[in-house]
């Protein structure tokens, strides 16, 4: 049977009530996901928005895997900072489902999948911080928010011998897309650092504690028809979920 994989879904305001009306929210996520997790054996099922701590729970009884999708920036208010200028559009319900959804995973070890703003969701849940904006905050960074179309790799990062993310992949360097001008700063405790870009931002993180515990700041959803790794990262969180 395939293992039950949720994605968490973002928002944006439209939909078939038009424009006029601003608090129409749509719970979204890009079908790549969902693509990607079907391809690599799993069964994948979207998760709104809008929950509650008892539907978390419901939800969570019942998946074996969870995917933390890409979305807009974390409130820095949730890592205790305040606003800088370059922090962009950010989503308290989003927020506050996902970062609570995270913990509650973490805390029954159900092998997690962090994609761009989902290894932020990771970290800051387990009480890490982010850069708010890499241009504004580190140095000499190269460009992380490529104009480039999702499934073109534009960056290597180097990975750590040893690692979940080197023992799945087989690889010391690989080339990532990306489109984030947020990281991870501190990593929280209980994660450690499993690739960097060449600039030193950090690209993964993972918990060796945990039966797969990943985050990834690129986006193999939008290359794993292509690229070999992508491929290897979605088939090895699947057959985590599978208990194999």
């Amino acid at each position: 049977m395939r293992p039950l994989i949720g994605i968490t879904c973002s928002r944006l305001i439209g939909g078939g009530w038009g424009s006029y009306d601003p608090g129409h929210f749509m719970d979204y996520t890009f079908n790549a996901y969902s693509e990607a997790v079907l391809s690599s054996g799993g069964a994948p099922v979207l998760i709104p928005v809008a929950q509650s701590g008892d539907s978390l729970d419901a939800i969570l009884h019942h998946l074996d895997g969870l995917i933390l999708s890409g979305g807009a920036d974390v409130n820095p208010r949730a890592y205790g900072e305040a606003p800088l200028a370059g922090l962009g559009d950010i989503d308290e319900d989003l927020d506050r489902t996902e970062l609570e959804l995270a913990r509650r995973a973490m805390s029954g070890d159900l092998p997690i999948l962090g994609i761009c703003r989902g290894i932020q969701t990771l970290n800051v849940s387990q009480g890490g911080t982010l850069y708010q904006d890499i241009p504004g905050q580190v140095e000499h960074s190269i460009n992380h928010v490529q104009k480039a179309r999702k499934g073109v790799n534009t960056h290597s990062i180097r990975i750590d011998e040893g690692t979940l993310l080197h023992k799945t992949l087989n690889r010391k360097k690989i080339w990532v897309n990306g489109r984030h001008h947020q990281a991870v700063k501190d990593p929280a405790v209980g994660l450690v650092i499993s690739a960097r870009a060449e600039d030193g931002v950090i690209e993964a993180v993972e918990d060796p504690a945990r039966s797969f515990t990943l985050g990834v700041q690129w986006h193999p959803e939008g290359t794993w028809k292509t690229d070999p790794y992508s491929k290897k990262l979605f088939r090895a969180f699947v057959k985590a979920a599978s208990g194999v």
